[in-house]
This record gives structure tokens, C-alpha cells and sequence, in this order.
């Protein structure tokens, strides 16, 4: 905590004044103590705390704190019922930063009382000319740790730092612009190896839920020295129709670029010249062809620009073999939500807020509104894994029974364009056909990878000028970050 607010204070805290908003409970504790630091460092900290405080710890150390007669600490309630006002000139101090340690993670609901009075403090003392850093302790106040829900008022940070592991809440806000930058601060209880995916800490011991780092790529492995098109996966994919062939050919490029050995795209016969011209190593077959005699396949794509007749549907059960991986994305999802079935553990759904809540049958708001809980619910319902597209990704299923999570944070508003959905299903195609991971870890590696891709993307040719081939483009140099080969993209960094 203490280094964070040091470098947001210029690199020293010598002679700086800042404001420490302490809550009743042990996040207010926290902030007592970042204050007793912040003195030590050679800072001029002042507590104004909301009441006194309720934990033990808190209690502890705030203890500690007043017996230090340089630290100010003002009683926020007791000064209100004296008759104090924020527009009172003596509390506007110039200070150089402001500490949220208000409330912590275990806080649901809306703020009442004196608390958003306490928490507009920052926003109301900063100068909007020259405003300076304010740094929340673990979380800022009124975000919902789990889902990152607001509910009312609530502290937008510049940084959060949060201790030993980042809550889920950080990165699933609609209000991403009040975490700021996110920091995680080791506090000696776990191993922050930084080749490890980061756990999440959610109040429910019984969940799994961990973020992706970029160097998780690295699991892709390079393949055997004698390996040949046939060891390294055949992908079928069933997709697109005339006006949405582009739909079918980005998803078998990114198939092939992101490995399959032999791609194969059943589509109508009209459309396979077209076909046949973007993707020239992916092979065409028309439908009625590939119903009758299906190909021999490893994975099953289904979905990108496919359609949604009746008839549709009809051949992708004929296509689809339970006992194999398959990936389910966009025109099939939908169909999926006309006629409900369990797909089994080896398939993979890759819906977005609107195609959950079709499949789902709830509003896209209850989807966003906790985006944990829909995963699950997507994933226990089809019996397979999903994938929750959004901003940050939700990757949920069951591995050896166990319920579990993966959040991929690593992404860029650049691959908010047609055609990065069609991109990550052929991705994801191409590594459930050419390695040895669980269903759901592979998922989770299509996504990460795919995002990389899009941050590659964006250094390259920018963030609103990235297309879906550029994007497929940049797989190869995505990789070659993950196994630290090149450094991350300035954008990212």
C-alpha cells in the first residue's frame, strides 16, 4: 500500500499531505495503519473516520494511531452532530492525495447515512483543474467486491490496491473507470509467482476463480519435431450463408491460423467459391453433402453467420457428435434457446450478454448485473463450459467435479467489432483439436489468446482501425509475447 501511494505521490511521501477516509470496519483499519506508515515515511497524514470503529483490528489500530500526536484525526459523525460542514474552509486542507478505506468487500447494498458525504469527499475537494491521486484501499468503497455492482454512491480511484489477491467485483464493474489502475499487494499469504494465474478471492470457499496472465500462453507447448497435418486436429465447422459468408471465413482462418491441421467448412453451395477464395487452406463441402456423408472430424464448430431456420438446426444434429469437442457460437446459441438440450462436457458455448439472456430467458441487465452467477447458470443448464463474452470474459464449467472460474481481463475495446466472435470460436476450435487440456482450460486459453491478439492488434494499427484478419494476423506475435520472446505491447503495459 505504502509503496503504491509513494509512487502516486511523485516517488516520495516526505512533507506530503494526505487524507485517509476511514470506515468502522477492518478496511478502515486498514486505513488506520496505512496512515501510521504513511507517518514513518515521512508524510503528514489526517484520518477523518466515519464513527469508531467495530472490529477488533480496527480498534487495534487506531489505538496505535492516537498515540502519535502528529497524525490530525477528526471523528466524522461527532464533528457533523457539533455542527461542522465540509464547506467549512478549515477542513480544505491542500492535500496531495486522498486514501478510500471506507468500505471493504464484505459490504452489500447502498450506502446511507453520513457515508456518501464521507465518500464524495475526494470528488468534492479535488481540484478539477489539478486534481490529485486518490488510492483505495482493496476495493473502492461502494463496489460490490463479487459482482462489482454499485448500488449508490460510490469512489471512483485513480489505483486500488488490493491485498494478496484481486477481487472478482475489480474487473466486472460496469464502472470500470472507478477502479483506476489495479495493484496487487503481497501480503506473505500465497505464492505471487508471476507465471501463475492470479486466484480471485470470492466470499465462497467452494468457488474456483482464478485471472489470466499472459504468460499462461506459454501452456500452448510447441508441437513434436515428427508432428504431421493429421496429429494436429480436424476442425469442422459449420457456418455462414449468402450476405454473411464472412462470418464463415474469418472463423476458419482463425482455425487455421491458430493451428488445425485440416479445416473443413460444410456450408451452402453457393457460397463455397467465395469460401474457397478467402480461406484457401480451409476445404468446403456442401451441406446436404456433409449431412449425408459427414467428414471426419476432431472438433465441431457450429454458428458464425449460419442462420436460424428450422432446417438449420436439423443438420446440426446430424453433424454433431456428443462424444466429441464442440464449439456452439452465435446463430447456433440462438437455436440452442428454441430448443433446449444438455450438450455435454465436451462442448463449449461462447455467447455474449444478449445470447445468454436468450438462452437463459432473463434480462441482458441481470446478466451484466452478475456475471458470475449467469456463467454458472449458462454452464449447469447446457451441462457444458461457457464462455460469457464481454469486456472481461467469464470462462465457467466443472473440472473433476469442481466448480470453476476463469475471468480473462486481457483484452481492448479494439476487438469491439464484427467478426472477433466468429475469430475466437476458430481459435478456440484450434486448440480443443490440437492439445491435451480439459475442455474448460482450453476455453480459457482461446480466450486469452484471442485477446492478446487484440492488444497486438491495436499497438499495430490501432484500436478503431483493427480488423478481423489484422487480428488473426497478430496470433503468431501474441504467442511469441506469452513466452516472454518480445515484450508486451506499450498499450498493455
Amino acid at each position: 500500500m505504502q509503496d503504491a501511494l509513494e509512487e502516486a505521490l511523485g516517488g516520495t511521501c516526505e512533507g506530503k499531505r494526505v487524507l485517509f477516509l476511514c470506515g468502522t470496519g477492518n478496511n478502515g483499519g486498514d486505513g488506520f495503519a496505512a496512515a501510521r506508515l504513511f507517518l514513518r515515511r515521512g508524510g503528514k497524514p489526517t484520518v477523518w473516520m466515519l464513527n469508531e470503529p467495530k472490529t477488533a483490528d480496527a480498534k487495534t489500530n487506531l489505538q496505535w494511531l492516537r498515540l502519535l500526536p502528529e497524525v490530525e484525526i477528526v471523528n466524522f459523525t461527532s464533528a457533523c452532530e457539533t455542527g461542522a460542514s465540509l464547506d467549512d474552509p478549515s477542513l480544505r486542507h491542500p492535500f496531495d492525495a486522498y486514501v478510500d478505506a471506507l468500505l471493504g468487500t464484505g459490504f452489500r447494498g447502498k450506502p446511507e447515512g453520513l457515508l456518501p458525504a464521507m465518500m464524495a469527499v475526494p470528488h468534492r475537494f479535488n481540484k478539477m483543474d489539478d486534481p490529485v491521486p486518490v488510492i483505495a484501499v482493496d476495493i473502492p468503497s461502494g463496489i460490490d467486491g463479487k459482482t462489482g455492482a454499485t448500488y449508490g454512491a460510490f469512489v471512483c480511484a485513480d489505483i486500488t490496491v488490493t491485498f494478496n489477491a484481486p477481487k472478482p467485483g475489480l474487473y466486472l464493474t460496469q464502472r470500470r473507470e472507478a477502479v483506476g489502475k489495479i495493484v496487487v499487494a503481497d501480503i506473505g499469504l500465497r505464492d505471487m509467482k508471476p507465471w501463475h494465474n492470479d486466484p480471485l478471492l470470492i466470499d465462497n470457499p467452494e468457488i474456483n476463480c482464478e485471472t489470466l496472465l499472459p504468460a499462461s500462453l506459454r501452456l500452448l507447448g510447441k508441437r513434436a519435431l515428427q508432428a504431421h497435418k493429421g496429429d494436429c486436429g480436424r476442425v469442422l465447422i459449420y457456418a455462414g450463408k449468402m450476405g454473411m459468408t464472412g462470418a464463415a471465413a474469418m472463423c476458419a482462418k482463425a482455425a487455421v491460423a491458430a493451428g488445425a491441421g485440416l479445416t473443413t467448412i460444410a456450408c451452402e453451395k453457393e457460397i463455397i467459391p467465395i469460401l474457397q477464395t478467402l480461406v484457401p487452406n480451409a476445404m468446403c463441402i456442401e451441406i446436404g453433402e456433409a449431412v449425408q456423408n459427414p467428414p471426419a472430424y476432431d472438433v465441431f464448430a457450429v454458428g458464425c453467420g449460419l442462420g436460424q431456420s428450422e432446417e438449420i438446426w436439423q443438420n446440426i444434429l446430424k453433424l454433431w457428435d456428443v462424444e466429441k469437442p464442440s464449439v456452439w457460437d452465435a446463430d447456433a446459441l440462438n437455436l440452442l434457446a428454441k430448443h433446449e438440450m444438455k450438450l455435454g462436457e465436451k462442448a463449449v458455448i461462447t455467447p455474449h450478454p444478449g445470447e445468454a439472456a436468450r438462452l437463459l430467458g432473463w434480462r441482458i441487465s441481470e446478466i451484466m448485473a452478475d456475471r458470475l452467477k449467469a456463467a454458472r447458470a449458462l454452464a449447469e443448464k447446457y451441462e457444458c463450459a461457457a464462455i460469457l463474452k464481454s469486456d472481461v470474459s467469464v470462462i465457467c464449467g466443472t473440472e473433476g467435479g469442481e466448480l470453476k472460474y476463469y475471468l480473462n481481463t486481457v483484452g481492448t475495446p479494439a476487438l469491439a467489432k464484427g467478426g472477433s466472435g466468429d475469430a475466437l470460436t476458430g481459435i478456440l476450435a484450434a486448440v480443443l483439436g490440437d492439445s491435451g487440456f480439459s475442455y474448460l482450460d482450453a476455453a480459457a486459453l482461446a480466450c486469452l489468446w484471442h485477446g492478446m491478439a487484440g492488444i497486438v492488434g491495436e499497438e499495430k494499427f490501432g484500436q478503431r482501425e483493427l480488423t478481423t484478419d489484422q487480428l488473426i494476423s497478430c496470433l503468431h506475435d501474441a504467442e511469441r509475447w506469452g513466452r516472454g520472446e518480445i515484450p508486451a505491447p506499450t498499450c498493455y503495459r
